[in-house]
Order: structure tokens, then C-alpha cells, then sequence
């Protein structure tokens, strides 16, 4: 079982799922398998017997059954005596937490309370963060595809931003409307101005790259006093995501 688990991790992985703690997890799985019924195809009772083995919240049951169950499909391609856990077995559903959607009045109070961050050492802190936040509003990317982009993504020319792999999106080109195109180009002359050997986009304290927890610190503090209409009390940066209608950066009041 654990050579068929391997076998079905690379098979999965070859089209892009990283899998880590799923195949951390299959793997003990197998090898459990392995030493409890070798020989016996997979069935119902030796996965409950496994993922009860030891006192664990709920979501990790559930997680677990979800990920046999995938292998388990897999498994009774090879072998029709393979049972595939039914989805009733536990009482835990995976609900996605709703985001909180921005109003303008509210987006129109960050781009207000950008202007007023301190450079901090780096003199572009108000327009980057105007312009990294514009970005996330208009096109939809996850914070942490922003903050990863590089120079050279940007294609002015052709109106269009190179979005690098992450997760369990491959890479990808992202067409953007003029208007965000100007804004782009707009910060990026002004940063080179600054920072010319800057090799990422979005630039930091001393034009090094813009880290992920310094985002969300400083957008914590814009959004300060801000009650979240969401699932969760308080707005996050990955919520400017879902406004991903809005084709252009929005401008300051």
C-alpha cells in the first residue's frame, strides 16, 4: 500500500497539487495498512480505525476521510474490492467563511489614510501601499501573488501582468484595464527613480521586496475601527480579492 500511495501522490503532484500534509498523511496511512492487513485491499473499517487512532479536532477527521477517499478511488481502479468511504461518516462540513466586502466609502477611507503613513525607510511607503492595494481591489489577486511579483511581470506594452504560480494556481497572464495599466506604470517609474536595482515590483525599507507581514500589519491599521460584515470581525487584506469587479484602481479622495 505505501508503493501505491507513492505512486498515487505522483500521479496528483503531475498536475499540480503540492499535497503536503495529505501525503504526509496517506503515507501513514499506508504504512498502517501495511502492518495491520497486508495484503487487504482498503476498506471502510481499517480507515476509521485509522483516523480514530487518536483524539483529534474534528476538521482533522474530516480531512483525513477526504483525503483516503481520493486514494481510495484510486486504489479500486487496481482492485474492485476496494471500499471508498462514504462523505456521512462524520458530522463536520467544511464551510467557507464569508469575506468582508468593502464599501466605497470605505476603500475611499484607506486610499485617505495611506497618504498619512510614515516612510519608515522607504520614501514610495504611501504610493506602494496605494498601489499594491489598488491592484488587489481591481484584478483579484491573493496578497501573496502581489507581493511576489517581480519587475519584469509587468508588461506595459501589452496591458498585461505575469502572475507567478502559487497554491494550486498555475502561472498565468492577467489582462489589465488601461487605467490600471497607468497606475502600474506610474509606480514603477517612480520606484526605479528610487530604487533602480529593486528586482521585485512592490519595494520595502530600503527598496527590498515588500514582505507579507509587514502588509498585514500596515493594512490592520488602516482598516483600524473598521467592523468586518463578514464571517470574522475584522477586515482582511486577502478580502480586497473579492472585488475583483472593479477594473480600475480607485482614485484618492
Amino acid at each position: 500500500m505505501a508503493k501505491l500511495a507513492r505512486r498515487y501522490l505522483a500521479h496528483r503532484r503531475a498536475f499540480g497539487y503540492l499535497l503536503r500534509a495529505e501525503g504526509y498523511d496517506l503515507l501513514a496511512f499506508a504504512q498502517f495498512l501495511d502492518r495491520t492487513a497486508p495484503g487487504q485491499p482498503l476498506n471502510t473499517k481499517l480507515a476509521l480505525q485509522w483516523v480514530n487512532r487518536k483524539a483529534v479536532q474534528p476538521v482533522t477527521v474530516a480531512n483525513r476521510l477526504s483525503a483516503i477517499r481520493g486514494f481510495a478511488r484510486f486504489c479500486a481502479t487496481l482492485d474492485p474490492r476496494t471500499q471508498i468511504p462514504p462523505t456521512h461518516l462524520t458530522s463536520y462540513r467544511n464551510h467557507r467563511r464569508a469575506p468582508h466586502l468593502f464599501t466605497d466609502p470605505q476603500l475611499q477611507l484607506i486610499l485617505r489614510r495611506i497618504k498619512d503613513l510614515r516612510p519608515w525607510h522607504n520614501p514610495l511607503r504611501p504610493q506602494t501601499y496605494r498601489t499594491f492595494i489598488g491592484l488587489l481591489v481591481c484584478s483579484g489577486l491573493r496578497p501573496s501573488e502581489a507581493i511576489r511579483l517581480r519587475d519584469d511581470d509587468f508588461n506595459a506594452t501589452t496591458g498585461t501582468l505575469r502572475v507567478p504560480a502559487v497554491k494550486r494556481s498555475p502561472q498565468r497572464t492577467l489582462p489589465l484595464h488601461s487605467s490600471t495599466v497607468r497606475a502600474l506604470q506610474r509606480y514603477q517609474s517612480l520606484r526605479c527613480s528610487h530604487y533602480p536595482s529593486a528586482s521585485h515590483f512592490f519595494v520595502g525599507p530600503y527598496g527590498r521586496p515588500l514582505q507579507m507581514c509587514a502588509a498585514d500589519w500596515t493594512f490592520r491599521r488602516l482598516v483600524r475601527g473598521m467592523a468586518g460584515n463578514g464571517s470574522r470581525p475584522n477586515p482582511r487584506l486577502y478580502d480586497l480579492r473579492h472585488h475583483s469587479e472593479r477594473r480600475i484602481i480607485p482614485s484618492g479622495a
